[in-house]
């Protein structure tokens, strides 16, 4: 088992994704910020460090890009005292890739961490909190109750859609691609239509929804 959090144990959110303020130059906050006490920092997906770096506001940061098959995202691990992996280096869940400090734009020490889509650009984002499966909200959680089983872990196989409805007609429809990763949360959990329906979630959107006979490996 493991979880797609960058972190482990015990932990703090101390600012929500999402939140408006002119601090930000995007106008809101376009990652999460977590501290824990061990302050180590891990690979949140399977990839390849893209890149690493020091910004005025971001300090050090790793940035690492998902290996799914079609999935472009790149994930952004900010503010860290330290990176402990190499450019280009290959990583995993259990991947060890920085301390967490408070360089940069920083009023003390956590972690920001932000997941950027294939335009790798400022301000274009997606909810972190969706993809680790976690509250968008300020709390302190357990990286254990967080923790998903590996078979849980698929890819679509052909170009499928998510419906909001386990139905062909009168239900809202998302194409996504082949080689998108999914959880499935029911599987042949309902019947309509003379089709077997799974309820998913669509990994990074955090979109659920009912996926027609099995269209993944």
């Amino acid at each position: 088992m493991s979880s797609r959090l960058p972190l482990a144990g015990e932990f703090r959110i101390t600012c929500e994704f999402g939140k408006e303020s002119k601090r930000w130059k995007a106008g809101f906050h376009t990652g999460v910020d977590m501290v824990n006490s061990d302050k180590i920092i891990y690979s949140p997906t399977f990839g390849k460090v893209f890149r690493i770096g020091f910004d005025a506001s971001y300090g050090n940061y790793v940035v690492i890009k998902d290996d799914t098959p079609n999935d472009e995202h790149y994930h952004w691990l900010c503010h860290l005292s330290n990176v402990t992996v190499d450019l280009n280096e290959e990583v995993t869940p259990e991947s060890k890739v920085g301390i967490m400090g408070a360089t940069g734009n920083a009023t003390g020490v956590h972690l920001h961490y932000e997941i950027r889509n294939k335009l790798n650009k400022y301000g274009i984002v997606d909810n972190p909190c969706d993809y680790m499966g976690i509250p968008n909200k300020v709390g302190t959680y357990n990286e254990k109750d967080y923790q998903i089983e590996k078979d849980e872990l698929k890819t679509l196989a052909r170009k499928t859609n998510l419906r909001n409805m386990p139905t062909i007609n009168s239900s809202e429809k998302t194409l996504y691609i082949e080689g998108t990763t999914l959880f499935v949360l029911e599987p042949a959990c309902t019947e309509a239509d003379g089709y077997v329906w799974d309820k998913v979630r669509i990994r990074v959107t955090g979109q659920e929804g009912y996926m027609i006979n099995k269209n993944y490996r």
